[in-house]
């Protein structure tokens, strides 16, 4: 509970300055950048925290495979930058996150302001995948924002915990 009404007052008041910003953009390729510089501030802030996680976690990983996984923390919510969400839309979709998914389901199919930021979410991860492409990125980074939220790979696994623990 106290994790989420952290996440909350983070996505309120996102504490992101430019040398965070600069951290970021030293770590990515031109190309990127600008998919991180589209995202929203409260999805920087994550993205940057995400990122840093995964370094003082030390995984045993080559460099490449290291290097591939920064970048997927940091691109990982670039497809919200499709469509924007709304401070109260993000809390609707933790909470209903909390209920049966016959609810999402239900929720989700009727056009309506409650279904939009179901549907937003739930192609966040396909649309990021596509705009890094887009980008030029390699497909293993593709791959990573793609399934950050359903993992297949170890290095997949890796971003889904460290982007569950912001």
């Amino acid at each position: 509970m106290f994790y989420r009404i952290h996440q909350f007052i983070c996505a309120v008041f996102p504490h992101l300055n430019q040398t965070d910003i600069d951290w970021a953009i030293d770590h990515l390729s031109p190309e990127a950048s600008k998919l991180f510089l589209r995202q929203s501030k409260p999805e920087q802030r994550h993205a940057i925290d995400v990122a840093k996680s995964i370094i003082k976690a030390n995984n045993p990983i080559s460099f490449h495979e290291f290097q591939d996984l920064i970048t997927a923390a940091l691109l990982h919510d670039c497809g919200k930058s499709v469509a924007s969400i709304r401070l109260w839309q993000r809390v609707y979709i933790v909470l209903m996150n909390k209920m049966p998914h016959f609810l999402w389901s239900n929720f989700e199919r009727g056009p309506s302001i409650f279904s939009i930021p179901l549907k937003v979410y739930e192609r966040h991860a396909l649309w990021g995948g596509y705009l890094a492409k887009k980008a030029g990125l390699n497909s293993v980074v593709c791959l990573l924002i793609r399934e950050h939220h359903t993992p297949t790979t170890d290095l997949g696994r890796i971003l889904e915990q460290a982007d569950n623990m912001y």
